[in-house]
């Protein structure tokens, strides 16, 4: 019944005129709960603040309603007409806009958790503030809507259009936006972690401070993500012909807690980058820039064309390592694993290689010039036209090595092995004695150092001895003399003290003499017996002092 009467009431068309009406100047419904009422065929402009259309089904135009604070929790809105409706802070929760046109609609502050929008168009809305957790918009158009600070996590958006949409501090976490449109939207200090991003168009899209960690980008176009935080999943393929430093910029960036890195992060700038114990074994870092970087002990395989100069590569394991054209001069390498690696044309300038294994290496043109190779091994590689000048090779083992053209020319190669080596020409090198000789005469110097140790720390003991005793004494000294300064003031005091109350009897010349002699020997002591000669004129005036009273 009262549906009935409601109809009767507000159930007058409105006219083509009145169309571009005031907002809220249409059908006054506000605060009436209509969820099961029928409805007007025109609810354009329509007054609908804080009514209630839960699970409604709403066919009638609602352009430019007043909606604000309305819950229409479940309701049904596909193909409705509301462009430029006010939905500020309405409840929207799984409520259907499929098809419904919503350009310029106001829904800041609006629930729209688990909503459907396919198809819909939302083109200039702004839903800055809104939550739509869970809400599904495939094919959704989003042109130019301001989404600033929405909660869109979780949400399924496939194929939507958001070209130049203001996603500002957007929270997306594991949001599926795939096969998307982002050309020119703003991702400024957004929530992308983990999120599906694969197949969109980036042309011109803003990343700066949107953190990315492990979020999902391949086969993205045109994505510049410089200034965004985290390592994504996935990545764009780089261009096979990309400028080092021109990818992903992550230079003195802490990555030793990321578990998933891209498959391709070749030409990436990681100078300076921690990167202790990480398993790079499958990331191509090709032509990437790793100046200074730590790779303790990291495992790692695509570095050609790499710049490694003065990286920390201690340990690392690089078996079966590209290295072709890499540049690590200056790298320390010491303990580092290289075997089977092909390392044609690298440098290795002053890099450390203590201890290193390079064994089974293809190594034509490297440069190890003044590189420090003590005890590194080399069995069976291939060093064609490689470069030793001036390089330590202390106890280096090259064995069964192929050395055509190699050059040693003021390399040190005491004890290196060289046994069924091809080729070895070491002419210009240096060789000094054996180490069994200099054991021997290292151990014979030793004995001949000791002895005069020995002698000279005897010397010294002594002189120490002498000069703490010294010390002591002057310390034991000071502290009589202090003792005696006081008993001598102490004297002084209690003359002062018998004087005033005019004691009679007293031999007061004989005090006053004792009391002046004590201050003189004390002025003048110079060790222990003369301060027991002031302790005992001390004594004697003290006993002048009180004479008379031991005679009462």
């Amino acid at each position: 019944m009262p549906a009935v009467i409601l109809a009767a009431v507000v159930l007058s068309p409105l006219s083509a005129a009145e169309a571009a009406c005031v907002p809220g100047s249409g059908p006054k419904l506000a605060g009436r709960n209509l969820s099961r009422a029928v409805l007007p065929a025109d609810l354009t402009c329509a007054d609908l603040r804080n009514a209630r259309l839960d699970g409604a089904i709403v066919r009638s135009p609602l352009t430019g309603a007043d909606l604000r604070g309305a819950s229409l929790k479940g309701t049904y809105l596909s193909a409705v007409e509301m462009a430029g409706a006010d939905l500020r802070k309405a409840d929207l929760s799984e409520a259907d806009f499929s098809s419904a046109n919503a350009r310029g609609a106001d829904l800041r502050g609006a629930i729209l958790d688990d909503a459907s929008f396919y198809s819909a168009h939302l083109e200039g809305a702004d839903l800055s503030g809104a939550t739509m957790v869970r809400a599904r918009f495939y094919q959704a158009q989003f042109d130019d809507a301001k989404l600033v600070g929405v909660d869109m996590r979780d949400v399924d958006a496939y194929g939507s259009d958001m070209r130049r949409a203001n996603l500002t501090r957007v929270k997306a976490g594991k949001a599926r936006l795939r096969d998307s449109t982002f050309v020119k939207t703003v991702f400024r200090d957004a929530d992308l972690a983990g999120a599906e991003l694969y197949s969109t168009a980036m042309e011109g899209a803003t990343f700066k401070g949107a953190d990315l960690s492990q979020a999902n980008l391949r086969d993205a176009t045109g994505a510049e993500l410089a200034g965004s935080t985290g390592v994504p999943k996935e990545l764009p393929v780089p261009d096979p012909e990309c400028e080092p430093g021109s990818g992903q910029q992550y230079a003195g960036w802490d990555l030793t807690r990321v578990k998933d890195f891209p498959d391709d992060l070749s030409c990436a700038d990681l100078t300076g980058a921690k990167l202790d114990g990480v398993d790079l074994s499958s990331v191509r870092l090709d032509r990437a820039i790793l100046r200074k970087a730590s790779l303790t002990g990291a495992k790692v395989h695509f570095l050609k064309g790499a710049d490694l100069r003065e990286a920390r590569l201690g340990q690392a394991e690089l078996s079966s390592v590209e290295l072709a054209g890499a540049d690590l001069s200056g790298a320390y390498l010491s303990r580092a694993t290289l075997d089977s690696g092909d390392i044609g044309g690298a440098k290795f300038v002053g890099a450390d290689l203590t201890d290193a294994g390079l064994s089974y290496l293809k190594a034509g043109q490297a440069d190890f010039t003044r590189a420090r190779m003590d005890r590194v091994e080399m069995r069976s590689s291939q060093l064609f036209d490689v470069d030793f000048k001036n390089a330590r090779l202390v106890g280096a083992d090259l064995s069964h090595t192929e050395l055509k053209g190699a050059t040693f020319e003021g390399a040190d190669v005491t004890d290196m092995v060289t046994e069924y080596a091809k080729d070895a020409d070491l002419s210009g090198s240096t060789s000094k004695l054996a180490i069994g000789w200099v054991i021997t005469f290292g151990v014979f110097g030793l004995i001949v150092v000791a002895v005069v140790f020995r002698a000279v720390r005897i010397k010294l003991r002594r002189r120490r001895a002498g000069r703490r005793s010294a010390a002591e004494s002057r310390a034991a000294f000071e502290t009589g003399r202090r003792r005696a300064e006081e008993e001598v003031t102490r004297l002084g005091e209690e003359i002062d003290l018998l004087d005033g109350k005019g004691e009679d009897g007293i031999d007061w010349h004989a005090v006053l003499d004792a009391y002046d002699a004590a201050k003189t020997a004390l002025a003048t002591a110079q060790d222990d017996e003369d301060l027991k000669v002031v302790g005992d004129i001390v004594e004697r005036g003290r006993d002048a002092l009180t004479r008379p009273q031991k005679r009462a």
